[in-house]
Order: C-alpha cells, then structure tokens, then sequence
C-alpha cells in the first residue's frame, strides 16, 4: 500500500505542479472539471449506486456549470456563482417534479444531489477563485503544501505512534497522535514554504492560517468518513491506487480553499 501511494504521488504532483505554474487559468480549470466529475461520480456511485449513468451524467454537467462559474468571481463577479447556484437548484426541482419514477424516494435522491453540488463544485471552485487573484498560483501552491504535509504526516504518525482513537464512532483508524502530527507539519509547511514562495506575506499570519487549515483539513477528512461509514464503504473509488478515490484525496482540501479564499481577500488584500 505504501508504495503505490508514494508512486501515484510521484506520478500526480508534477503533473499537477506543470498544470499550476506553467498551464495557465485555462488547464487549471480544465484539470478541475475533470477532478469534480470524477468526484461526483464517486459522490453518486456511494448514495445512489442504482442509478444509471444518464441521471449521473445530469448532476455532473450541473455541477461543472457550477465551477466554471467561479471563473468569473475573481474579478467581482461572485453573484454570477449565486445565479448558477440557483439555477442549478431550480433545474433539480424541475427534473424530480416531472420524473415520476422516483416519487417514492424523491427525498433521498434530491438530498444526495443538492448534497453533491454544495460540498464539491461549490467548495472546489474556489480554487479557481483563489488562481485567479493575483499571485494566484502561488496561493494555492501554498495550500495544498500545508494540507498535504498535515495529511502524509498524520498518515504516518497514527500509523507509528498513535494509539488513543481521536474519533472512533466516525473514523476509527484516525488518533490524536496522528492529529497532533498532522497540525505540526502543517505549520511547518506553511512558514517554511510561505517564506520561500510568499516573499511579500507576514511568516506569522501564514503559520496561523496554516493551523487553522491543518484543523479544517482534519475537520474535512471527518466529514467525509462521517459519509463513507453512513453507506458502509472504505474508500470513495479506486482511482488513485493506494489513496483511493478522487473523493479520499480532496476531503482535506475542500473545507480548506474556501477559507484561503476569504482571508486572502479580507486580510491579505486583494
């Protein structure tokens, strides 16, 4: 398990790296829609594993409508995001209202929908929000530095030394050794890459920031075991071999971005 984690990562982060410092907004966004597909092909396959592809297909081009319109937030278009939301949501209704079929449990498959679009293209796109401001790139370098090193370190320190459960009922495997290693690599990383990538920022507000991430990441990853142990399964999907699904590698990150975002607007300056 080990190896093919530590292969697939060597395989995805310089591909990722390229895509970031030398791709341009454009396959940014591009390598996002095709994350948050994926994602929500997980998302549907764990809560509506009877559903047939086309009602899938229907919740990924909504969502992907709904992350492409994060490109226009940047540059004080946020109520563009607002009005695709909205029009999402009104799509949605409109489809269950008039698809007879799933009367009997329209509840569920509505929940699970609305579910999908709020917790990843919603939160995802705001990475696109955050590459697009100025030394964007940089940014969102910085952040998946310190939620990667919060999640490799607390991987290997549970696994190492960890031995009272942080919260078994949820994710049994996790410890508060574990936790507490995660949080301290996350702060290392984000004073000692913030000072090499993000010259110009205070090296005292990235640490804070980068506990608070390592929190948020730790609170994320939660949520989605929180999901995974309501439909019984271990992994979101086996696309990333050793890391599992697309799902089981953004739950750190999707609390996280949003909340980069808006500091970076609202203390940081725009």
């Amino acid at each position: 398990m080990h190896l093919r984690r530590w292969i697939t990562a060597l395989v995805v982060l310089p591909l990722l790296l390229l895509i970031l410092l030398k791709g341009g907004h454009l396959s940014f966004v591009l390598l996002l829609l095709v994350i948050n597909g994926l994602g929500l092909w997980e998302f549907l396959t764990m809560f509506q594993p009877g559903s047939d592809a086309p009602r899938r297909l229907k919740a990924v081009i909504l969502g992907s409508m709904l992350l492409i319109s994060f490109c226009t937030a940047s540059r004080g278009g946020g109520s563009g995001t607002l009005f695709v939301l909205v029009f999402c949501l009104l799509a949605l209704f409109l489809f269950y209202l008039f698809s007879y079929g799933h009367i009997s449990h329209l509840g569920w498959d509505l929940a699970v929908n609305v579910l999908g679009l709020l917790y990843l293209p919603m939160l995802l796109g705001h990475f696109i929000w955050l590459r697009y401001l100025p030394e964007g790139e940089w940014w969102v370098l910085w952040l998946l530095s310190v939620i990667f090193a919060g999640d490799t370190a607390a991987f290997y320190c549970g696994r190492t030394w960890g031995k009272k459960k942080l919260y078994p009922q949820v994710s049994p495997g996790k410890t508060w050794t574990g936790a507490l290693g995660g949080l301290t690599f996350s702060l290392a990383a984000g004073i000692g890459v913030g000072r090499w990538i993000l010259p110009g920022v205070n090296s005292l507000g990235l640490g804070w920031l980068a506990l608070v991430l390592g929190v948020l990441g730790l609170f994320g990853d939660l949520f989605e075991s929180m999901l995974k142990r309501q439909v019984q399964v271990k992994d979101a999907g086996m696309v990333l071999p050793g890391h599992g699904g697309i799902l089981d590698r953004l739950d750190s990150l999707l609390f996280a971005a949003p909340t980069v975002v808006y500091v970076r607007l609202f203390l940081f300056g725009a």
